[in-house]
């Protein structure tokens, strides 16, 4: 499956066009978001530098803010990011997070994680300190992105895709902004194709998916599959009657899919249904959980 050169210019009208309008519609005139050298963050900016143009023909005003923030990260992760930005003609914004990340590091597994120690079964394996010092990595470039947005009553935009959605592979309070393009688009089998239609530079879109958080050697290391074996898999999976926020009994009778090892189809299902709680957002009661009344009958 690909995107033809119609369906994605399709794509990007449509989006750019939705940014605008809320923009518009809330007095917002500076856009946020934070480049990773990636593919993600890369389409995102595409989709701003539209807006953009758009609005200028329409005489309203867009600010495109490229937030680069390394955080004991690979170099030419920066070299890409700052192609991005300059491709999409963004204001730079560099902030090195590394000292910030050390201090909270040392913090949090040092001090704070002596004081937990008798409520911990086992000690923490390597990798579970990695994807905890992730975690600490991406929520100080969300809270980065957040601050310059206060400052510029700007807008943060979610470089997330619907292929990470599916796996769960984002931090809660570490990823999501307020407004997410390309979060319904597939990373594997369609965001290429948009990457290319806006002119990523090719370096970006040669580069292999890494998150840039030190977990493992790359997204699908730590995945378990490529991007398009990961979209082959859902789709095939969710037209199958595949329930993503079911329960894992579904795991008992997976179809098989075609050119799939079964072991592969198994982990990223399984990666799906455990991770179905981050999906749903935070858990608020009702009035009525709580034994409260109705607004509507209360008598003043």
């Amino acid at each position: 499956m690909s995107l033809t050169p119609e369906k994605c210019l399709e794509v990007i009208n449509k989006g750019a066009r939705n940014l605008l309008d809320y923009c518009v519609q809330n007095n917002i005139h500076n856009l946020v978001t934070g480049v990773s050298g990636g593919a993600d963050s890369a389409v995102t900016l595409g989709f701003c530098y539209w807006a953009k143009k758009m609005g200028m023909v329409e005489d309203y005003r867009l600010n495109i803010f490229g937030l680069i923030m390394p955080c004991e990260s690979k170099p030419e992760a920066e070299i890409l990011a700052r192609e991005a930005i300059e491709k999409f003609e963004a204001i730079e914004i560099k902030v090195d997070l590394s000292q910030s990340f050390r201090a909270l590091k040392g913090l949090m597994f040092d001090e704070l994680d002596d004081k937990l120690q008798c409520f911990i079964d086992e000690q923490p394996n390597d990798r579970a300190k990695k994807i905890a010092y992730g975690n600490i990595k991406a929520r100080l470039r969300m809270i980065t992105c957040y601050h310059v947005a206060k400052k510029l009553n700007g807008l943060v935009l979610t470089n997330d895709n619907l292929s990470e959605y599916w796996m769960g592979f984002w931090t809660i309070c570490g990823d999501v902004g307020d407004f997410g393009l390309i979060q319904h688009i597939m990373k594997g089998l369609e965001l290429y194709d948009i990457a290319r239609y806006l002119g990523v530079p090719q370096g970006i879109i040669d580069a292999k998916p890494d998150d840039g958080l030190g977990i493992a050697g790359g997204d699908e290391d730590q995945l378990g599959a490529p991007y398009p074996i990961v979209d082959k898999v859902m789709v095939a999976l969710i037209q199958a009657g595949f329930d993503t926020e079911g329960d894992k009994s579904q795991l008992a009778s997976l179809p098989a899919i075609e050119g799939v090892d079964p072991a592969v189809t198994k982990n990223l299902a399984t990666r799906t249904l455990g991770t179905a709680f981050k999906r749903k957002g935070t858990i608020t009661l009702s009035r009525e959980d709580l034994g409260l009344p109705p607004i509507m009958d209360i008598k003043l």
